[in-house]
């Protein structure tokens, strides 16, 4: 069955796999992922799939706890106040107050106050009211002297915001500071902070025109003043994003993204392009610098991440949900995909649900049954750059799908105008095509050299 991810303010597809007991959340995105400390990760809200045959979506107040030392998830009910259904709303983690708190987001219910989570004494207590009106996709980082900087995100009418918050967590007071520069509107975006120097950087993301953002706005809360930030040394425009899995180390001036929506050179044609890169972005003394760790993760927009130490010291990024999969007849689905990159020793790990265990990534395609179509041509394959096909059925072609040889789903043409795909930038490797028309689809292979 198809599934339309690709709303022009999509987060991210949230979909866990489970372990003991069964207990695991059902598929969902949107959601709120913050961790507590090495033992505890809390993933609350987002979109669910009702299990009926209409299908349709819903906002979820479920609340998650995930322990990475076992794999395990639990449905958790805290006692207080009852949390709202909300989408992409923007937690954070205060260790002063030792509590979580949920900022923004869109929700069920018409009020749109804020909420704390006390995870010592289990216990959810809903606060004053926001100043501002209900938005998904803020940005939100701690800046220092107890406060964090929350800005952008886009409202229920679709529009995008350029107001900014510091949120005093001691005091639970959110008070309005200057917009972004040149009244830009984000939402999607990254936040990084170099706490040493009081200011934050703002980058990535989308803008009001649903376009993406390739400048880096500074912050100085100590004397409320915006200004445009350095550039990111080691990171080229292209591999931009927005909604990017990110998570942080124990330090606020380094953060990881992986994934997310990249920035297209076919714009025109509405091309979505996925990246599959891991980066970890570093501020020193106002300079930001970029590493790429790997190129070689699944395909993910709006994917939920986080950061943890393992046994060994070593650096572990997990992350889950967006990723999209293709069927044996072409049909792409939402998986429960969860991952894990570990830094130190460069391996990427899938989670088997039957195993119960870590292990190889799991192919969600056998190349052997996918079978090509006849009216489609595909040439020249194998290929070293572009890629032209012809459709002898002439019918006009809605959109075209291109996927990794894992099933994955890494860029989507829609009402294009040319009969040729660009491979210049992908990775060597098998590639499938699906050619969707009003009525039909047409499948074909490709291989890049």
């Amino acid at each position: 069955m198809k599934k339309n991810i690709f709303t022009i303010y999509f987060l991210s597809a949230i979909i866990m796999t489970v372990s003991a007991q069964n207990q695991f959340p059902s598929p969902r995105y949107g959601t709120a992922t913050i961790r507590y400390n090495d033992t505890a990760v809390y993933i609350y809200g987002g979109v669910i799939q009702e299990t009926s045959k209409s299908g349709n979506q819903q906002l979820t107040s479920e609340l998650w706890h995930y322990n990475p030392s076992d794999c395990t998830f639990k449905k958790v009910v805290p006692s207080g106040d009852e949390l709202p259904g909300m989408y992409a709303c923007s937690p954070v983690y205060d260790p002063q107050t030792g509590k979580i708190y949920f900022l923004g987001g869109l929700r069920t219910a018409a009020d749109n106050a804020f909420y704390s989570f006390d995870p010592q004494a289990f216990q959810v207590s809903k606060k004053t009211q926001q100043p501002y009106s209900q938005r998904s996709g803020m940005s939100g980082k701690y800046i220092g002297s107890g406060k964090f900087l929350f800005s952008g995100g886009r409202l229920a009418d679709g529009t995008a915001s350029s107001a900014a918050y510091e949120f005093n967590a001691a005091q639970f007071t959110i008070t309005q500071v200057n917009d972004i520069p040149q009244g830009t509107a984000l939402y999607g975006h990254n936040t990084i902070t170099d706490t040493v120097n009081n200011k934050a950087y703002i980058f990535g993301g989308l803008n009001g025109s649903g376009n993406n953002n390739f400048s880096c706005y500074e912050y100085n809360h100590q004397t409320n003043s915006w200004g445009f930030g350095p550039s990111i040394q080691n990171y080229p425009q292209n591999e931009w994003t927005a909604f990017g899995a990110s998570g942080s180390t124990q330090i606020p001036n380094e953060t990881f993204i992986a994934g997310g929506q990249k920035y297209s050179t076919t714009k025109s044609t509405n091309s979505i392009a996925f990246s599959t890169n891991l980066y970890t972005i570093k501020v020193n003394n106002g300079n930001l610098t970029a590493q790429l760790i790997t190129n070689n993760l699944p395909p993910m927009i709006g994917a939920a991440g986080w950061c943890s130490l393992d046994s060994n010291n070593d650096t572990v990024f997990y992350f889950f949900g967006g990723i999209n999969s293709i069927t044996t007849i072409g049909d792409t689905t939402i998986t429960n995909n969860f991952y894990r990159y570990n830094q130190s020793t460069s391996q990427l790990q899938q989670y088997d649900t039957t195993l119960l265990a870590w292990g190889p990534i799991i192919s969600s395609i056998n190349e052997t049954d996918f079978e090509t179509s006849v009216e489609l041509t595909v040439f020249p394959n194998p290929t070293t750059d572009k890629v032209n096909f012809a459709l002898q059925t002439n019918e006009t072609i809605k959109d075209i799908k291109i996927f990794n040889q894992n099933g994955q789903l890494i860029q989507q043409i829609s009402n294009p105008t040319k009969t040729q795909i660009d491979f210049t930038n992908k990775t060597f490797g098998l590639y499938f095509i699906r050619i969707e028309t009003e009525t039909n689809y047409y499948l074909g292979k490709v291989i890049k050299k």
